[in-house]
Formats: structure tokens, sequence, C-alpha cells
């Protein structure tokens, strides 16, 4: 894949998770319904691909990451939007590696 198809794709994925947590009464949601929201938009991504957009999006401020160890092998992410990652949502504010959505 071209790497600015594909460094697009993957900026566009990370501005939709943050939707994603954005549409949440309490602003945070667990890794795996991302990545059923992701899918439900046709856009093709794996739990490392999320868990990776999770751990990008909390270095630049934008969620914070509780990591629990639900049993051997199995651990559930749970991310809570940030007022950053809100403003990066509503695109008041930029982050690079993040898409600027813009309303229709």
């Amino acid at each position: 894949m071209n790497p600015a198809v594909r460094r697009s794709l993957i900026e566009d994925r990370r501005w939709f998770v943050l939707d994603a947590i954005a549409q949440m009464a309490t602003r945070c949601l667990n890794a795996d319904i991302i990545l059923m929201a992701i899918h439900t938009m046709g856009r093709p991504a794996g739990v490392e691909d999320i868990r990776e957009d999770l751990e990008y999006l909390e270095r630049e401020g934008c969620v914070t990451l509780d990591r629990m160890n639900v049993s051997p092998g199995r651990s559930l992410w749970v991310a809570t939007l940030t007022a950053e990652g809100l403003q990066v949502r509503d695109n008041t504010r930029q982050v690079p590696g993040v898409a600027s959505r813009r309303p229709l």
C-alpha cells in the first residue's frame, strides 16, 4: 500500500476512535467496542491497530487508558477521552497523526 494512503487511513481511523468515545455519556469506552464501531463504519482494523491508536492518543494527551488483566492472556483496555481529545475530535485543536474531520 502506498505510504501516504496508509498514513491517511490511520489518521482517519484515529479520529473515528476519538469520535466513538466522545459519543458516550461517560466519555469512556473499551477497546473491543471501539473495534466493533470501526468495523461497523466499514473500516479495516484489528485489535492491535486499535491498541496502537489508543497508545498513540494516550501519548498525545487525547485519552487516558486503564489496562486491566481479566484472565491469563486477556486484557481489557478502557479509554477515557480527555478535554484535549474532545478538542481534537471537535477540530478546535490539531494533533499530528489524527485527521481533521469537517462537518458535512
